[in-house]
């Protein structure tokens, strides 16, 4: 089925349920619905292939462009190794830098993929984000991910970046990706970043069950394919460590956080966990639940107002702690 024919089916498909029992989510407009329909389709047509072919998969989906590109500038850069990415606000930036790194269970997105939302973000803070394209599965495996987050990291900072003003950012593994990189900056002494924000972070990728199956009839995601995606990112390691499974980690002394997520997405559980634990460890985090939200719903930033709601919180974030 095409990529076009898949689309279509989900709007039809759409349609028809919601002349039976009405919107799935009271909040979800029609065209909403549909796309977190075509998403699944999507998921459902990636999922038990190869790692190789999931990425394959997800990569056909090129929307156009939206007009907010034209209000950034980029530019690929060699940051010590890992391929970046600038995005930098035509109209004038801060000090601040959000180093930034995209989901995709560890196997698939890109800086093409995630266009848009890095944008949105650079936007929404005034800073420019430099967007990394971190190795992914099956080329790698733990924790070279994390590597290439701390490489960047650390070129920034040979680059004139003080550490205070660099925020690490991603959404979903690359959320996993922000907190797993300050935890390694703590154990190896390095002059800790600024802050960091997680948008539907997967924080704890051995967990199973709970809002992982409960909400699967909301989420775009399939339930099974959770244990494959983190066996394939453990690479044979023992996947409940710290650095794998942030929300298991010790949290005392990481910097500002600032935690988004869905109240009807698959991970609403492990992060829910993760946000009340950062906060008993003296953490000083912001935690966002946005009602009868599905997993990474800022990505779907025409079809609703709830994605607006979390740029903004993010760009407040930025500015206060850089």
């Amino acid at each position: 089925m095409t990529v076009f024919v898949r689309l279509l089916t989900a709007i039809l498909g759409t349609a028809v349920a919601r002349a039976r029992r009405g919107p799935l989510r009271p909040s979800w407009s029609f065209m909403f619905e549909a796309m977190v329909a075509f998403l699944r389709a999507t998921a459902r047509v990636a999922s038990g292939r190869s790692p190789l072919d999931q990425r394959a998969v997800w990569a056909a989906l090129r929307p156009p462009a939206h007009r907010v590109m034209k209000r950034v500038r980029r530019e690929r850069v060699d940051a010590d190794g890992v391929p970046a990415e600038w995005f930098v606000p035509v109209e004038g930036h801060g000090e601040a830098v959000v180093l930034f790194a995209h989901g995709g269970s560890f196997i698939f997105g890109s800086n093409d993929s995630h266009a848009e939302t890095i944008a949105r973000i650079a936007l929404a803070a005034s800073a420019r984000v430099l967007a990394i394209e971190y190795r992914r599965v099956p080329e790698a495996t733990f924790p070279a991910p994390i590597e290439d987050m701390i490489a960047a990291y650390r070129w920034l900072r040979s680059r004139g970046v003080t550490p205070a003003k660099i925020v690490l950012a991603g959404d979903s593994a690359g959320g996993n990706l922000s907190i797993a990189a300050l935890l390694a900056m703590r154990e190896r002494g390095e002059p800790m970043a600024g802050g960091a924000v997680a948008i539907c972070p997967w924080v704890d990728p051995p967990r199973s069950g709970g809002s992982i199956d409960e909400h699967e009839r909301y989420d775009w995601g399939i339930a099974r394919d959770f244990a494959e995606w983190c066996a394939a990112y453990a690479g044979g390691v023992d996947p409940t460590q710290p650095l794998l499974a942030p929300a298991r980690a010790e949290l005392a002394g990481l910097p500002p956080l600032l935690v988004l997520w869905g109240s009807h997405e698959m991970l609403r559980d492990q992060v829910r966990d993760f946000v009340a634990r950062a906060g008993e460890a003296g953490v000083d985090i912001t935690a966002r639940e946005y009602p009868d939200m599905i997993h990474n719903w800022i990505t779907l930033h025409a079809f609703t107002p709830e994605a607006e709601a979390a740029y903004v919180a993010i760009g407040e974030h930025v500015k206060r702690i850089a």
